[in-house]
């Protein structure tokens, strides 16, 4: 019967109407469960979609956003995989779309499997939901509330324990003053007769001196100790640069566009040159459109639509704003680290392949650097940097030792203070 009617509206109707009316009557009929893995799904969606897709608007093809509500499972892994062979069919619908996109072809996707296309189709659905960031912006936020909530649990315990004492002294205090057959009073009254008691009382006002002095100078501490600490620091850059799309996703080298990190004590800014090599060719993101690439183009002088450099544009720079700062009074190596050292990136800045935007991760104070000296175990075997030096403290401490970098003189203060 609806194959019947489809066939006779595409006899009858023009086909944009057509389109139309396919697509109305396809909302809300296929309520159907996906339950695929939506973090590979977007992983597969970055790589094989995104270049003409996005979820919440057109592109060069729909907004795949609510794709699973205009269409059935079947339906759409059959069209992943080879929509040519789904219009080939003489499916109506698939050939509206055709027609509807000025016959844009989208290239088959035989590799990907059924699950695969579940997997991108759940991440459509997860992906378009709107997301609640409860960490005011910063880079593990979550955790500064978290533990403002504990103290605030805390102060209330304290608060309620407070307020059972008084109570429990007023109570006793009215019986007494019952058996005695003098009036009882109020909470308010008792509790104001116990406070200005106890004020009187030489040990529990210097009892509550002490506390007082000892909130004071730990929050004092904690003040001073904060100085200089920029943990969790998340500035604003002037281009949405996502480090999960280029060192996650893509999986691109941190030492591809930091080159000086491994040859320098300066782990470099990369130049806008850097970005070109793939960007001449890439002008459209997955999640920021033809906008933030477009601040590229702008900075170095690229005309996209004619491949080429603008003769005698005048170049701009990228004001990059420094996240990662040490004081000037402490020395640090990058090449020491990341090359003699075989320190992973992400030992110091935390998990960068998976920030959207990049905060420091770690505190960077001298006592963090010292118990990862003192913790961190040297790879002997693998690094001919200190080759001499290794072979002399394997005889001093034998073949088996655990080499630490404390060992090699890491803990001494002019290796960092000269």
């Amino acid at each position: 019967m609806v194959f019947t009617m489809k066939h006779r509206l595409t006899e009858r109707v023009p086909q944009t109407i057509l389109t139309i009316i396919l697509v109305l009557s396809s909302f809300g009929s296929f309520a159907q469960d996906y339950s695929g893995d939506a973090g590979n799904g977007k992983s597969l969606f970055n790589s094989n979609c995104a270049s003409c897709h996005k979820l919440d608007k057109k592109m060069i093809g729909p907004a795949l956003g609510d794709v699973t509500e205009r269409r059935s499972k079947e339906w759409l892994v059959k069209w992943v995989k080879d929509n040519a062979a789904l219009r080939a069919s003489g499916d109506a619908e698939a050939k509206a779309i055709f027609e509807e996109f000025n016959g844009s072809v989208m290239p088959a996707f035989p590799n990907l499997s059924e699950s695969d296309v579940e997997d991108i189709l759940t991440y459509t659905i997860e992906g378009a939901k709107p997301v609640v960031d409860n960490n005011g912006g910063g880079g593990t936020g979550g955790e500064e509330v978290a533990a403002e909530s504990d103290n605030t649990v805390i102060l209330l315990v304290l608060g309620a324990i407070l307020a059972l004492l008084i109570m429990l002294l007023v109570r006793v205090k009215n019986v007494l003053k019952a058996v005695k057959g003098q009036p009882t009073s109020t909470l308010v009254q008792d509790a104001d007769v116990i406070t200005k008691t106890a004020l009187k009382n030489p040990k529990i006002a210097t009892l509550l001196t002490i506390l007082i002095a000892i909130v004071f100078f730990q929050q004092l501490y904690l003040a001073l100790m904060a100085v200089g600490v920029h943990e969790n620091y998340q500035p604003e850059q002037p281009i949405a640069f996502s480090h999960k799309i280029h060192a996650g996703d893509n999986a691109i080298d941190c030492n591809y566009c930091h080159y000086g990190a491994r040859k320098g004590k300066h782990s470099n800014i990369p130049a806008a040159g850097v970005c070109m090599n793939c960007h001449m060719n890439i002008s459209e993101g997955p999640n920021t459109g033809k906008e933030e690439i477009a601040k590229i183009y702008a900075a170095v002088g690229w005309d996209p639509e004619s491949s080429s450099y603008i003769e005698g544009y005048e170049q701009k720079p990228i004001k990059w704003v420094r996240i990662h700062n040490l004081p000037d009074l402490a020395y640090f190596n990058h090449s020491q680290h990341v090359t003699a050292g075989q320190v992973a990136c992400q030992t110091c800045h935390g998990p960068i392949q998976e920030m959207e935007e990049v905060y420091q991760y770690s505190p960077l104070t001298m006592g963090w650097c010292i118990n990862c000296h003192r913790e961190t175990q040297v790879q002997v075997e693998s690094n001919d940097y200190y080759a001499k030096m290794h072979e002399e403290l394997k005889a001093k401490y034998g073949e088996d030792a655990e080499i630490t970098v404390e060992m090699i003189g890491g803990l001494e203060c002019g290796k960092c203070h000269y």
